[in-house]
């Protein structure tokens, strides 16, 4: 293991303490009962006085990973009402730098050039996930971009007609290309992102969103990882 790659897991332990612990309000002591780590070395980790070691790092992420999963987090942080949910508290570091790991993680082995996602409210899940894989981000907008050829889709979304569009050139023939939404109603709009990709040639090789409604049951060519249910 390169030394930078280790230095990343240690990085990810930190960043998931932190994260964790703020987003749930945690103590040094809940935190010490599930790590087993005294909790004076916890608050070290936590301010940066200290770093793990790649071992201990990694069992922190997996440990803090299996007793609060991301989908008992959100269930925690999000408000569901009878017609609206609202996402306000998902709009913050904590949970981006959280998301992007635990997408890291699961789809280590899959190949990604570009990330993908539609404006507006998906961008900053997509933004941390580009940052993390290291590759491009690319927005598919409701309006052309002038002066250049653009690739479209239209699909019509509730009583109306909803129109992506995506400048040729910002997706190639040999791009591996990864969609991130936020939350799925009925997957027109992962589908729509997916037949842009196909527009220029490239492949979609994964996909994920944070939520997506019961009822959904679209299905892809690509794997969809969905963390909560609602």
């Amino acid at each position: 293991m390169e030394r930078l790659d280790r230095v990343r897991i240690q990085m990810d332990g930190v960043y998931v303490l932190r994260s964790v612990k703020r987003l749930l309000g945690l103590t040094y002591k809940e935190l010490s009962a599930v790590l087993g780590i005294p909790e004076s070395v916890l608050s070290r980790y936590n301010t940066g006085d200290m770093m793990p070691s790649v071992e201990t790092a990694e069992e922190i992420i997996t440990r803090l990973f299996r007793e609060y999963p991301l989908d008992k987090i959100l269930s925690k942080i999000i408000k569901i009402y009878e017609t609206y949910v609202d996402l306000t508290n998902i709009y913050t570091p904590d949970l981006w730098t959280l998301y992007s790991i635990y997408i890291s993680r699961k789809f280590n082995n899959v190949r990604v050039t570009k990330v993908l996602t539609a404006a507006v409210d998906g961008i900053p899940l997509a933004v941390a996930v580009a940052y993390r894989f290291g590759v491009p981000l690319v927005i598919a907008k409701q309006y052309k971009e002038p002066g250049v050829k653009n690739l479209e889709v239209s699909y019509i979304k509730g009583n109306r007609v909803v129109s992506l569009y995506v400048a040729q050139g910002l997706l190639g023939e040999d791009d591996a290309i990864f969609i991130i939404d936020d939350i799925v109603r009925t997957g027109k709009t992962i589908k729509a992102l997916a037949e842009l990709a196909a527009m220029a040639g490239s492949r979609v090789t994964a996909g994920a969103a944070l939520m997506a409604f019961r009822d959904f049951n679209e299905r892809f060519e690509f794997p969809l990882d969905i963390v909560l249910y609602i």
